[in-house]
């Protein structure tokens, strides 16, 4: 009696106590201070804030934030200014993410593959990473996971323009303007629709909806802040092995071709898998789509894509190689298991290390600069390439950065009122304003000049 009742009660609360003990763990080894988040994230918390605050503040000129503005109100009404909040809901989403993906692979793939799979990509350096930093990838997968989840409601409850319907919508529009990559979620919905519709006529209200709701993204001009279009997409795949902030150099180079040439050999064993199943052809889509722009988050997916479908793969091996026996047919699986997993935990301590010993990125080191350098916040008007990021670690007035103008006495007009210049002059869109300051002269002072970029202070 007690064993059937301590089954079901783990049967039923495993999930709940794997997310506290997981979330915990995420939690303690994140950073607690105002740096690493991703300047989208930081645009959508701080027009929360300042709308739940009833605070004035310029964050209305920095362009129309992504739909995470949407997701993050319940932070604005409850936790207002709160970053530790922010982090704990971020969590929750990758959770929320995590538990989809094995819903899914557990019915398309096997439990085994869904344990194995989900299990390594909580533990990930690069999930962690991108939770902590409120990036872009735990969403993304939100929003693909619900998206495959809707459209089997949809389908099942055969009832056109009803509230899944609308609701599918909804979620196109914002997984759109989280990134490049969210494109594929449309783009996955059209040719689901295309291979398999109900009828003739939900088929056009599915492809009259998607497109709407896609030009209504596009044309409002929201989201996709912070991101380095045509970016080389090896540090960020060395990422996924690696960890989260790796200068470049050969080892970054050497595991980013490796990581990319895993992705390239499990997409090509799996090209029908892939395309026949919803889930499949998002992830599939996501990584052509987002290469445009690859960062941490598209690298997430690329993880995403190894583990669910690499591993059926490799599983698949080694029951052709090994001799008979679960252990022959397992035995190499569960070796590569816990190297991996003991790879992922190294790399998560070595992060924690790095939090605790107070190591930031380029970036985020000119911030902190600026701050150090300037005791008295109140007299601060900074213009900086990551406006909501700045504003956030020094709560002061902050200006995005000012377009480049025919010369630098005009640029000089555009400057009235700036105190600091925040920025990174080898970035290719930066480097006709860098000109532009040369020019100035004696007019500005640089404070610091970083490998991440150039503090300057405007003389009056």
């Amino acid at each position: 009696m007690h064993s059937d009742t301590l089954t079901r009660f783990i049967a039923r609360y495993w999930g709940l106590a794997v997310l506290l003990l997981w979330g915990g763990l995420a939690l303690w080894l994140g950073r607690s201070t105002p740096y690493g988040l991703d300047e989208g994230a930081a645009r959508a918390l701080l027009l929360n804030w300042s709308v739940a605050g009833d605070v004035v503040n310029p964050i209305v000129i920095f362009g129309v934030p992504d739909f995470r503005a949407l997701i993050f109100i319940p932070l604005g009404i409850y936790w207002s200014g709160s970053l530790i909040a922010a982090k704990v809901f971020t969590l929750l989403v990758t959770f929320a993410a995590a538990a989809l993906l094995y819903r899914w692979s557990r019915r398309s793939l096997s439990q085994e593959i869904a344990l194995i799979a989900t299990g390594l990509l909580l533990i990930a350096p690069l999930t962690l990473a991108q939770a902590d930093a409120l990036a872009a990838g735990p969403y993304l997968l939100l929003m693909f996971g619900l998206g495959a989840w809707l459209d089997n409601s949809y389908r099942a409850a055969s009832r056109p323009l009803g509230g899944n319907y609308f609701t599918q919508m909804l979620l196109v529009a914002t997984t759109v303007t989280l990134h490049p990559a969210g494109l594929a979620y449309p783009a996955a919905l059209l040719w689901h629709w295309y291979k398999n519709p109900l009828d003739t006529r939900q088929q056009r209200h599915m492809y009259f909806g998607v497109i709407l709701a896609v030009l209504f993204a596009l044309l409002l001009q929201a989201g996709w802040h912070g991101l380095s279009w045509w970016h080389n997409p090896l540090e960020p795949l060395a990422a996924v092995m690696l960890g989260s902030g790796e200068e470049a150099g050969a080892a970054v180079t050497v595991t980013g071709l490796l990581v990319a040439g895993l992705t390239v050999l499990v997409i090509a064993l799996n090209v029908r898998k892939l395309m026949d199943d919803f889930m499949g052809a998002t992830l599939a889509l996501a990584l052509l789509f987002g290469a445009v722009a690859a960062d941490e988050a598209w690298a997430m997916l690329t993880s995403v894509v190894i583990l669910y479908y690499g591993l059926p793969q490799l599983t698949v091996l080694n029951e052709s190689l090994g001799p008979p026996g679960y252990v022959g047919k397992r035995g190499g699986v569960f070796a590569l298991l816990v190297i991996v997993a003991t790879w992922f935990m190294t790399v998560d301590r070595n992060y924690y290390e790095a939090v605790k010993r107070g190591l930031l990125s380029p970036h985020d080191q000119l911030i902190h600069t600026l701050i150090m350098e300037e005791a008295d916040k109140k007299s601060l008007r900074v213009a900086s390439q990551w406006p909501a990021r700045t504003m956030i670690a020094c709560k002061c007035e902050v200006l995005p950065l000012p377009p480049a103008a025919k010369d630098g006495e005009t640029l000089l007009t555009y400057l009235k009122g700036i105190t600091h210049i925040v920025f990174d002059p080898s970035a290719p869109e930066n480097r006709k304003l860098g000109l532009n300051i040369a020019e100035l002269g004696g007019t500005l002072e640089t404070l610091s000049l970083q490998p991440g970029g150039v503090v300057l202070k405007v003389r009056r």
